[in-house]
């Protein structure tokens, strides 16, 4: 491994549980019994087709742009003051940095979002390249960011690791040649049997990782 790609939302922080507090408060407050899977819903779809899913279902008055608007909005909060960090992750990536490992973080989510949270946890500096869908103008639905991370370091695919919760994502990489590390996002417990056939290893915990010397 040259170099080490993570997700940011329910790969490195504890965020999966936030999203779906926010989403069941959301159908709650307007009167509709939310459904009890809403991760398994949401994840393989993304927050703006979540959003018209459920404008669609449950005949919600708002715009999709309104209701991903309000859930943002709630969610930058979160991500500016209590979303923690995995455990583990910081000494593993510290860990991975000490070996020579480039360190890389692809997301969906907003620069706005991700830096505050990443100021406020002490990783920031930690990593020498940090690259958002705006930034490559595709979805998380291609490996258009993977690679492009890959070509920032003038690597191949199969020199890069990615880390994922997702298991789209996760089965998009592995096409493209990359190794995939599949990570649990803390409240899917169905994604272990989805993602394991898919990915090259998957874990609950980066303390898994701390003393692989087969990673580093």
């Amino acid at each position: 491994m040259k170099v080490a790609i993570f997700d940011f939302d329910g790969t490195l922080f504890e965020s999966a549980a936030y999203w779906e507090r926010i989403i069941f408060n959301y159908l709650n407050d307007r009167g509709i019994t939310p459904p009890k899977n809403i991760m398994n819903i949401a994840k393989p779809l993304g927050i703006s087709q979540t959003a018209t899913l459920f404008k669609n279902q449950f005949l919600l008055k708002e715009s999709e742009k309104e209701i991903v608007d309000c859930w943002r909005s709630k969610m930058g909060e979160n991500y500016r003051y209590y979303i923690p960090l995995k455990d583990f992750a910081h000494q593993y990536i510290k860990n991975l940095r000490q070996t020579g490992i480039n360190i890389c973080l692809a997301t969906a989510m907003e620069r706005d979002f991700i830096i505050p949270a990443l100021e406020r946890t002490g990783i920031l500096k930690l990593f020498d390249f940090i690259v958002t869908i705006d930034d490559v103008h595709a979805n998380k639905n291609s490996p258009k960011i993977f690679l492009h991370c890959a070509e920032h370091f003038e690597v191949s695919p199969c020199e890069c690791t990615v880390f994922e919760d997702s298991t789209k994502a996760a089965a998009i990489c592995k096409e493209a040649g990359f190794q995939v590390i599949g990570v649990y996002d803390g409240v899917s417990k169905g994604d272990y049997a989805v993602m394991l056939p898919i990915c090259d290893r998957f874990i609950f915990s980066f303390s898994e990782l701390l003393n692989d010397d087969v990673l580093v």
